[in-house]
């Protein structure tokens, strides 16, 4: 599904040049769950947004079922994104203006969906994960654990094949993070392949498969 062939990413230039990525070569199977991990600047977080079309890399080739990403024009990118990506960050990047409702059905409107069709469907994904009575709730009115699940019930409105997350649980405390792990885990089992970035050793064994950076590289 996923195939990535020797990336290097490289930022600034001359004598500032910052090695991101040096290199990584990487297979990614349909329905698995992979956990990233490795400290802080090891390139984790910069392999996730190439992988989810938000960065490009300055040389190498990744490949997304067969086609290849790398040549896609700005235009592409976007549209490889809205349809087979979606992301859920450390941040939960929620709209503060906006109940949970209307945070979920956002992606469903830059989609062209109409609007009836887009309540329906964010309440059925609130639903999934376990917000049935915050539909009108704004996020101010949320805990963490709430507004990050209200984050994937976003990242899942337009059917992605891929949920990429980084440092989904990294403001929330155990009994969230673990709650936002089993959601995960329920997603993988109904066919989503999850990317997974972490720091956390305990939440990244719950994952199928465990990749370790260093340095930019993959070291196992």
């Amino acid at each position: 599904m996923i195939e990535l062939k020797q990336i290097i990413r490289h930022y600034g230039k001359g004598d500032n040049v910052t090695e991101a990525l040096k290199g990584v070569s990487l297979q990614i199977e349909k329905g698995e769950f992979v956990a990233i991990t490795g400290h802080s600047g090891c390139g984790k977080s910069t392999l996730l947004n190439i992988l989810g079309g938000m960065d490009r890399q300055t040389k190498g080739e990744y490949f997304y079922d067969g086609t290849d990403v790398s040549r896609m024009s700005e235009k592409e990118l976007a549209g490889f994104r809205n349809r087979h990506i979606g992301f859920v960050f450390q941040a939960f990047h929620l709209a503060g203006e906006l109940t949970a409702l209307e945070n979920v059905a956002l992606p469903l409107g830059y989609a062209g969906v109409g609007a009836k069709e887009r309540k329906e469907r964010a309440k059925v994904l609130l639903d999934k994960v376990g917000l049935s009575e915050k539909y009108k709730a704004h996020p101010a009115k949320l805990s963490g654990g709430e507004m990050q699940r209200v984050a994937i019930a976003r990242a899942m409105a337009n059917h992605p094949q891929v949920l990429l997350a980084d440092e989904p649980t990294g403001n929330l405390d155990r009994e969230n993070g673990e709650m936002v792990m089993n959601i995960l885990q329920e997603l993988n089992k109904e066919g989503m392949t999850i990317i997974l970035v972490t720091h956390d050793l305990e939440l990244a064994a719950m994952a199928d498969r465990c990749i370790r950076m260093a340095d930019g590289n993959i070291i196992m």
